[in-house]
């Protein structure tokens, strides 16, 4: 029975292949041997064809610094990632998840893969990142950043896109063995291979069939020797690699979404926790979001050798997992550095070439001899050794000496088309002298070069601007893998810097439970917007922060020493700060640390006798009051006592502060007996007999004699 989806699927790579892949093929295989040289760049027929006529095929290769010189720039220049929050996330979850996902991308050791990429890319037009979730080392998951040998994928032949979202599919060609297909895709799938695919003859680790036979995948291996490993028990050794076609395409599903009140949509199938899904099910509900179904763009993958399926089912990605780099692309149509750099780089291998050969022509030109003249060789020995070093030449006497025919001059335009090539080369490239460090001029300054060498950056523009394209596309899935997998409580050790520079390694707590019910660092709230930058390399960085704060303090800016320090290139300089600080700081002194702290005590004890004074005059103040309203009240009740109260403020030198009469005259009722004490207060009586409970400053009129107060 023929199985219908490894069919499809093979017919599908087939398409493909034909449809321009083999063509991509030859033309980065060609670039690729160009950029390595050392013969490469000459082909072997026509290295044969000048050898027989003892012609030289010099290769001077100039595509080598050029590409070289690009990398580099790559090199000093780093990826760091930015999240903005949006919606329901906060700066401070954001920056956690953007240390998270620095974190795991170094984890991964993504600086050494861009630049395995980037090379690809400048080489063979073509690169591709591949980010999927491996749970080889841990069952929950970690996640996995590799590259792809670009002859091995094959995107979409009908797309024109630079983003992989626009296309139809990506296949990718695998070599496993069936322990790893055992691995990846189970023992079933083993059994499957094991008993259908395992005979197929394919007898290189890479090649294709049919059409692409001359182009041989890159290995340690070669296809000139064979061992005794390749005999026919080989085939079922467990190392014997079997040819899988993986393949990843956009189709639509109904698939269980939810909708907040703001209309945005969110795909349910991407979490592999089921209860950080229903976590977030439940949240969301809980804030107006509606759980429906929506007909989506999913991904299908299906593995497969040429005639067994090995995997067919729904990708638990949104995304392909393959994130291509394309240095300079133009609606589907990729180029890398050294395609243009072909044509020249051959013209100048084989101007060289005649040049040299015009050289040693000059310097073995040929004899004139007579018939018999010659003692000591023949002339056919002449003609074989005429041309050495120390040649004695022995003829007879009377005749004619051999004579050595006068070679023709070397063209010029043999000449200037050698230094044109190689000029030309430079300029294709845009490496010129300026870019690789070496100005041919003796009097540039450095930084006057260092403006040739911005300039000339230009000439890279596209191809870093695309990188940073793939940059973002690889960091919107890391962030995406981050949220929907890192969903269980754990502890992240992040390195980062103190205030001395130095590394320390901090330990975060992600997704941990707090005592509220609620988790800390929750990485699956919030969306993002992915902000990719370009950080150049620690050392490049620091030595321009260094020169730019040196120039900064020649002109008069006082930059503190421990700065400088820290902007240096030094080795120790961590250490070198913190004991430059510590010196700034005077030494504790015990007489000093005495007089302060006895000013801080008399200013305490000066602070709390004002507080004390200021309490003493609020009561006075209050008792004054009170004291008054008792008086008021005693006058009201009898107002023949004004004009006796009057006299006596008289008496005691007090004045009339209102217009008189405040109080009516004391009626013909007469004077009033005031019992109390001489000070009216009933603390302190002047007589046992009163008590505390008379006196002017009670709570009640007692000042009022009874009965007086109807008169």
């Amino acid at each position: 029975m023929v199985d219908q989806v490894s069919r499809e699927v093979w017919q599908r790579h087939e398409y493909a292949k034909q449809r321009g892949h083999l063509t991509y093929m030859r033309a980065a295989k060609t670039c690729e041997e160009y950029w390595l040289g050392a013969g490469l760049q000459w082909r072997t027929a026509d290295r044969e064809a000048l050898r027989e006529v003892q012609r030289p095929a010099i290769e001077l290769n100039m595509v080598w610094p050029a590409v070289n010189t690009a990398i580099g720039y790559q090199i000093n220049s780093r990826m760091d990632i930015g999240l903005r929050p949006r919606g329901e996330a906060d700066d401070a979850l954001a920056e956690v998840l953007q240390k998270v996902a620095m974190q795991v991308a170094d984890n991964c050791h993504y600086p050494w893969l861009e630049t395995e990429v980037y090379a690809d890319g400048i080489i063979q037009q073509r690169g591709y990142f591949d980010i999927r979730m491996n749970f080889d080392d841990n069952i929950k998951g970690e996640i996995s950043i590799d590259t792809l040998d670009p002859l091995d994928v094959v995107p979409d032949p009908d797309a024109k896109s630079y983003d992989p979202a626009k296309w139809g599919d990506v296949l990718v060609t695998r070599w496993l063995t069936l322990d790893e297909i055992a691995q990846r895709y189970g023992e079933k799938a083993r059994k499957a291979a094991e008993g259908r695919g395992l005979f197929e003859p394919e007898q290189d680790f890479g090649a294709d069939h049919g059409e692409s036979e001359d182009l041989p995948r890159n290995k340690f291996g070669d296809e000139t020797s064979i061992g005794v490993q390749d005999g026919p028990d080989a085939y079922r050794d467990s190392g014997r690699k079997i040819r899988i076609v993986e393949r990843q395409s956009y189709r639509y599903e109904r698939t269980e979404v939810l909708v907040s009140p703001a209309g945005d949509v969110r795909a349910l199938d991407g979490f592999k926790d089921m209860s950080t899904r229903l976590s977030i099910i439940e949240d969301a509900v809980a804030r107006g979001s509606v759980v429906t179904k929506r007909l989506m763009r999913r991904v299908r993958w299906q593995v497969t050798t040429r005639d067994v399926t090995l995997l067919d089912d729904w990708s638990p990605y949104p995304w392909f997992t393959v994130v291509p780099f394309f240095p300079y692309f133009r609606r589907g149509v990729t180029r890398g550095m050294v395609d243009n750099a072909i044509d020249p780089q051959d013209l100048l291998n084989k101007s060289m070439s005649q040049f040299l050969h015009v050289i040693n022509t000059a310097a073995n030109s040929g004899w004139i001899v007579e018939e018999n003249s010659l003692v000591n060789m023949t002339s056919d020995d002449l003609a074989e050794v005429g041309a050495k070093t120390g040649l004695v030449i022995v003829h007879k006497h009377g005749t004619t000496p051999p004579q050595k025919i006068a070679p023709n001059q070397i063209p010029t335009g043999v000449e200037r088309v050698v230094q044109r090539m190689e000029e030309f080369v430079k300029t294709i490239t845009g490496m010129s002298d300026a870019m690789q460090g070496r100005d041919s001029a003796p009097e540039v300054s450095g930084v006057a070069l260092q403006s040739k060498q911005f300039q000339a950056q230009m000439q890279l523009a596209m191809p870093l601007d695309n990188l940073r394209r793939t940059r973002h596309m690889l960091a919107e899935r890391l962030v995406w893998l981050v949220q929907h997998y890192y969903t269980w409580p754990m502890i992240y050790r992040i390195t980062e810097f103190d205030d001395y520079g130095k590394e320390r390694q901090v330990p975060h707590q992600l997704n941990w439970p707090a005592e509220d019910g609620s988790l800390l660092n929750d990485l699956t709230l919030g969306e993002y917007d992915v902000v990719v930058t370009d950080q150049p390399t620690q050392v490049t960085w620091q030595q321009s922060q260094f020169n730019s704060a040196l120039e900064m303090r020649k002109t008069g800016i006082p930059i503190p020493d421990p700065f400088m320090i820290r902007l240096s290139p030094l080795s120790d300089k961590e250490e070198i700060a913190k004991s430059m600080a510590e010196a700034q700081t005077p030494p504790a002194d015990p007489l000093l640390d005495a007089r302060v702290a006895l000013t801080q005590a008399q200013a305490d004890h000066a602070k709390a006798n004002a507080e004390k004074a200021d309490a003493e005059a609020s009561v006075k103040r209050v008792e004054a009051l009170y004291s008054s309203g008792q008086t008021a009240q005693v006058i009201a009740s009898n107002p023949v006592l004004a004009p006796m109260a009057d006299e006596i403020a008289l008496s005691a030198g007090l004045q009339d502060r209102n217009a008189a009469p405040f109080f009516p005259e004391a009626g013909p009722g007469g004077a009033s007996d005031v019992p109390g004490g001489d000070d009216g207060n009933p603390l302190t009586p002047d007589s046992p007999a009163v008590g505390m409970g008379d006196g002017l400053r009670t709570a009640r009129p007692d000042g009022v004699v009874p009965g007086m107060a109807g008169n």
